[in-house]
């Protein structure tokens, strides 16, 4: 059900419309999340319901247990969830908020599955090059990042080992995580495999809990986990 090459597009497309309409609009959402919900629904079929930031769709807010959140993409049967996925596409400045975005999906997880039998699935875009801006070039719009910041195996680390832990509320039911190079100037997207990036063992890993093909194959098999039960 998921096409990469189709994932490279979406992604390629949301970069062109953060350069147009900016970091805050959320029209750099759309082209990833309607990709996200195209696959979803090919997976659990016409008679469920794809929530999503769409032209003519939105999200749908679920319940939690501290507080209700609208989650970036919803499938439901009969309006009620039955799994919810969080996406982040990283364009800049990842090293200096890694910390933060990685509590945070924790957070916004827990959230979700401590209440209920409702699983959250996770998809982050990570460029391997990743331009960094100081605080002066923001203040001045300056376009040339400060520096280049290179993602490495320290960085995904804290990924592994959750993924790998046992199941808590705060770990999502899966993750998935594109490492991407990303041309600015005509925002051509190429996907890179992690066994030209990383050690052995640790692509290995990365592999086989962390890629986007194991990420949507973990759908599918919660689908038919789901269709099991009726």
């Amino acid at each position: 059900m998921y096409i990469e090459k189709d994932f490279i597009k979406a992604i390629s497309q949301s970069f062109k419309e953060y350069i147009e309409h900016g970091s805050r609009s959320t029209e750099k959402l759309k082209p990833i999340h309607n990709f996200v919900a195209q696959t979803l629904q090919k997976i659990f079929g016409e008679t469920y319901e794809i929530h999503f930031l769409g032209d003519e769709t939105k999200e749908m807010k679920v319940k939690g247990k501290y507080y209700d959140k609208d989650i970036d993409i919803t499938v439901a049967k009969d309006n009620k969830p039955v799994i919810c996925l969080g996406i982040k596409f990283v364009t800049s400045n990842y090293k200096q908020n890694a910390n933060n975005y990685f509590e945070n999906m924790m957070g916004e997880t827990a959230n979700i599955q401590a209440l209920k039998d409702l699983p959250y699935f996770q998809l982050i875009v990570l460029r391997h090059q990743t331009p960094y801006y100081s605080k002066t070039t923001q203040r001045t719009g300056t376009k040339e990042p400060t520096k280049i910041e290179i993602i490495n195996e320290h960085d995904l680390q804290k990924y592994i080992n959750l993924a790998y832990d046992t199941p808590q509320a705060h770990k999502p039911y899966a993750i998935g995580i594109l490492l991407i190079d990303l041309d600015e100037k005509n925002a051509k997207v190429n996907s890179l495999k992690p066994q030209t990036l990383f050690e052995k063992d640790f692509a290995k890993l990365f592999e086989s809990k962390l890629s986007v093909e194991n990420l949507f194959a973990e759908i599918e098999n919660y689908k038919k986990f789901l269709e099991s039960k009726k």
